[in-house]
């Protein structure tokens, strides 16, 4: 017995001893809150404690008048939340209830087939997972699709928002913005703009943190803690959403009609060296870059041979030497340094007899350039005007992937194909930056497509590009020279640029083809279609404030003198409207025409005092509304207008669409500016056909489509009915 007390009192004790440890323990973590070195306050709040990533807005990428080419969209990712303990003391459901019903209401949006889905659930659920989600086709919600589903009430489905690259115009100066692809929510940059200023326009992930109950919701105290993203900043380029949209549409106009196998056309300011306009055939649309064929941005990266778009800067040589004498004559046909050497021959192989110098520039002789450049500039001369003009290095555009052409110049024959653009090659922008010395009296200036980078907070001006004149290889007196003498080629008697002639404008330019290499054979292919057709012109004559430049190679043509319309097709559509666009005063019509005349401030004036005071002046007054005072007017005050120009003014009260018949596109852009109608066009000249007959009543965002022809096709198809009629008149004659 007594040794069952002796037991009894050991257990006991033995129990009370580890009753005190516990309850001694529990005291100290109570006092001090550790346990081993573990901090049970710091595990407490790292437990509850959540943190979310704030995304940031990648900075966008507009034109030179703030039109945003590269924009940014909130997309949805959706998820399912299938654990039940999340919907623990809620009084409705915030976890997947039904999987077979939630599949079904959301394969619609998801392109999957309702058992895909349900089986993604439940396997969810087996394996005792918190949530799923569904793949790609439920990364990329747009916002409609997020408001639809989130309509169908479906408990558990949760949506995440991530910012999405988003290119607004489609398949619109892709080569120059380059694109993005996302790479865990980020965007990451590929080429372009968006790759070479990816430092500016990438942002920086913001962040916020709380305390949370187990159930997830926010505490009152949640010691809440938040650094804000920083937004990407904005990077406006040089390029003109307006003469790039030119640009575009012709480019496909073409692209659609001929089929060529590539193009290439770029629009610069030769004064300051701005890039106004970019394009490349193939293209491909920014939103969807899987479907790239060309990588590179030809106006930077395609080394062509320029054919004879290259006797602008042999002849430049000359004049500058002062060895070019327009009068002097010399026999065409062919010629040779020795009779160790070939014959140069001209394109037609026999040549014009004996012609002056001048004539053969307008004819694109060979054998004149040839002659210039072997017997007056001489070579290693002519080798000092070459570097003058850069065309031995690379632009320099703050683009990447610029390339270099090939120079060959060593044996005497390399040095006279030089002279008329065989042999060596050059990029668009080599040779756009050495026209700039012609349109600009012999300056030459630096082509750049960014003109700032601007924060997207504080509006701060972080960079700017200012023009940068790079050399002078001629003179002013010889700029002025060769444009004189490059419009004849336009408009002289044997010039081979007649189909390049604009309506409003004069222009001077140069025509060019370049034979193709035969892969297979080693020699040059054959055939009409397999050139590279060119052409490289500005405008007006005396003061060019455009210079373009375009090529299509190998359209699909019976005969190859059409080549020359696929250009002339896209230099006159551009050229003209843009130069209608920019507000540039016509010269080509009435060039006899008196002083222009300075527009007043005429808001406020009568109708009937602005007919009297314009129209006398030979400008036409188009009064739009049924006011009776000037509420606004294109031009505005300030600009110039010459006689045959329209003012036109805005009054109060109802506006009805003019006959716009006859009207050039300037004063389209005008009317549809001042009365915010969209507008599309197409074609250059002016107004043949309107959508919206004459006297219609008018409307804000209404749509207003014209079709415009040159003079010259409006004449040609007045021939064409003509020659119709008198035919269907013989062939009733012919019946009686």
């Amino acid at each position: 017995m007594k040794q069952k007390n002796i037991m009894l009192i050991f257990l006991v004790g033995i129990f009370t001893l580890g009753f005190l440890i516990i309850i001694g323990r529990f005291v100290y973590i109570q006092v001090g809150g550790e346990v081993q070195s573990v901090d049970l306050i710091d595990y407490s709040n790292k437990y509850r404690q959540v943190g979310k990533e704030l995304s940031y807005e990648r900075g966008k990428i507009m034109d030179r008048t703030g039109m945003v080419l590269a924009d940014n969209r909130p997309t949805y990712k959706l998820y399912a939340i299938i654990d039940e303990s999340y919907s623990e003391n809620s009084p409705t459901p915030l976890h997947v209830k039904n999987p077979s019903k939630t599949a079904e209401k959301l394969a619609p949006f998801l392109q999957k087939e309702p058992n895909e889905i349900e089986q993604i659930i439940t396997n969810g659920i087996e394996n005792d997972r918190f949530q799923v989600e569904f793949g790609m086709q439920a990364n990329n919600l747009s916002e409609a699709e997020m408001e639809d589903i989130e309509e169908l009430g479906l408990p558990g489905i949760n949506f995440e928002q991530q910012m999405q690259r988003y290119y607004p115009n489609g398949a619109f100066a892709s080569h120059i913005l380059g694109y993005t692809r996302a790479e865990k929510g980020e965007p990451v940059a590929e080429f372009g703009v968006e790759l070479e200023w990816d430092e500016y326009l990438q942002g920086e992930s913001g962040s916020v943190s709380y305390n949370r109950d187990k159930y997830g919701y926010k505490l009152l105290n949640a010691d809440e803690v938040v650094k804000p993203p920083k937004n990407g900043d904005h990077v406006y380029l040089t390029i003109d959403q307006k003469i790039q949209t030119f640009l575009e549409d012709a480019m496909t106009t073409i692209e659609k009609e001929y089929q060529p196998e590539r193009m290439v056309a770029a629009v610069m300011d030769p004064k300051t060296g701005e890039m106004l306009a970019m394009s490349n055939r193939p293209t491909f649309n920014p939103n969807h870059p899987e479907n790239i064929t060309n990588w590179y941005n030809d106006v930077i990266s395609y080394p062509i041979e320029p054919g004879s778009t290259m006797k602008m800067f042999t002849v430049a040589a000359a004049m500058e030497e002062g060895v070019y004498n327009g009068s002097e004559t010399y026999e065409s046909g062919k010629y040779r340094i020795n009779e160790n050497y070939r014959y140069i021959r001209d394109h037609n192989n026999v040549g014009w007899g004996e012609i002056t110098y001048d004539e053969g520039i307008q004819r694109s002789s060979n054998v004149a350039v040839a002659k210039l450049l072997w017997e007056k500039i001489k070579p290693d001369t002519f080798m000092e005007y070459i570097e003058a003009f850069h065309l031995d290095r690379m632009s320099g555009i703050d683009l990447s992937g610029e390339r270099l052409g090939k120079m060959v110049y060593q044996y005497p024959m390399e040095k006279v194909t030089m002279s008329y653009g065989q042999g060596s090659t050059f990029t668009p922008m080599q040779i756009m930056k050495a026209a700039t010395a012609i349109a600009n009296d012999g300056k030459m200036v630096k082509p750049y497509v960014i003109s700032s980078v601007v924060d997207s907070e504080s509006e701060e001006i972080l960079y700017e590009k200012e023009p940068e004149i790079v050399g002078e290889p001629i003179s002013a007196e010889t700029s002025k020279q060769l444009r004189d003498l490059f419009e004849t080629v336009i408009t002289g008697e044997h010039g081979t640029g007649k189909n390049f002639k604009l309506d409003s404008y004069s222009s001077l330019g140069k025509t060019g083809t370049s034979q193709l290499p035969d892969p297979e054979t080693g020699g040059w292919l054959t055939g009409p279609s397999n050139y590279l057709f060119s052409f490289m012109g500005m405008a007006p004559k005396d003061d060019p404030e455009l210079l373009m430049f375009v090529a299509v190679k190998q359209p699909n043509i019976d005969y190859s003198y059409e080549g020359s319309r696929t250009t002339s097709y896209i230099y006159k559509t551009v050229m003209e409207n843009s130069l209608n666009y920019l507000n540039v005063q016509p010269d080509q019509e009435n060039s006899d025409q008196m002083e222009p005349i300075v527009l007043d401030n005429i808001i406020g004036s009568s109708i009937d005092d602005l007919e009297e005071t314009y129209e006398e002046k030979g400008i036409e007054v188009v009064s739009l509304g049924t006011g009776e005072k000037a509420a606004d007017s294109r031009p505005i005050e300030g600009d110039r207008l010459f006689p045959s120009n329209r003012l036109l003014v805005l009054t109060e009260g109802e506006a009805k669409m003019p006959n716009l018949l006859g009207w050039p596109l300037r004063d389209v852009l005008h009317l549809s500016e001042l009365l915010d109608l969209e507008l599309e066009f197409d074609g250059s000249g002016f107004v043949v056909e309107q959508s919206i007959k004459p006297g219609t009543k008018l409307n804000e965002d209404d749509q207003l489509v014209i079709e415009l022809q040159s003079k010259e096709q409006q004449f040609e198809n007045q021939q064409s009915e003509s020659a119709a009629d008198d035919s269907s008149d013989q062939d009733a004659n012919e019946d009686e």
